[in-house]
């Protein structure tokens, strides 16, 4: 076999590589937007975000809100949520949602790891191909990835508007246990995070990552001209 053909059966294996990371790195970033300390303070404050009715003010649903994400992000010991208290002494969660809390941390914490890695993926390919010089490579994977993540996520926003319950509900279906996940109207994780912050933040990673990847898309199809 000679050298040349050795070197484009490797771009073949390492284009494939590119287009599968591509989707997981763009994906990872729009989630890791979600999770940005100034987001809550937007959400919160927006005009049409339903206000608590059974007594958290505006900065203390935010305090909980943020240390509620600094667990998720490993910025926050359990002790911080299981110490948690109201302003008239009572736990802020019962045992139901620090249980929760606790699933729900090993995603986020399995998403950002999985992120990463595909990140220094996604980085290393790129470069070995350029290394070997597969420029036509390198763009299609770009391409193809992008194509693909558009196309998924047009698909997944059309499922989610025309039935965000049963998209909610799959969703966690995937990654918890069933029981593990509902709770009562009073419980503080509704409160803190109602449906319509679910529906917000839910647009906002498919709009990222569609804004994204349309970009990529565009980048790689002009690299052709």
């Amino acid at each position: 076999m000679s050298v040349p053909s050795v070197e484009l059966g490797w771009a073949i294996v390492v284009r494939w590589v590119v287009i599968v990371a591509v989707p997981v790195v763009i994906i990872f970033t729009s989630v890791r937007l979600a999770l940005v300390p100034w987001y809550l303070e937007f959400e919160y404050g927006r005009a049409g975000f339903p206000a608590d009715t059974s007594g958290f003010s505006s900065a203390e649903r935010l305090q909980y809100a943020r240390t509620a994400i600094d667990y998720l992000l490993g910025d926050a010991g359990d002790t911080r949520l299981k110490d948690a208290t109201t302003q008239n002494g009572q736990p802020l969660y019962n045992e139901r949602e620090l249980s929760h809390m606790v699933d729900v941390q090993a995603v986020v914490q399995s998403v950002l790891r999985a992120g990463w890695l595909a990140v220094i993926v996604l980085a290393s390919g790129a470069l070995l191909l350029a290394l070997m010089r597969q420029h036509v490579a390198l763009r299609t994977g770009l391409l193809w990835g992008a194509i693909g993540l558009v196309v998924g996520l047009l698909l997944l926003l059309a499922y989610i508007g025309i039935n965000f319950e049963s998209f909610f509900t799959n969703f966690h279906r995937i990654f918890f246990a069933n029981g593990t996940w509902t709770f009562e109207y009073t419980d503080a994780l509704i409160r803190l995070f109602p449906i319509q912050f679910w529906v917000d933040v839910s647009v906002l990673v498919v709009g990222a990552a569609l804004a994204q990847g349309a970009l990529l898309w565009w980048a790689a199809s002009s690299w052709f001209k």
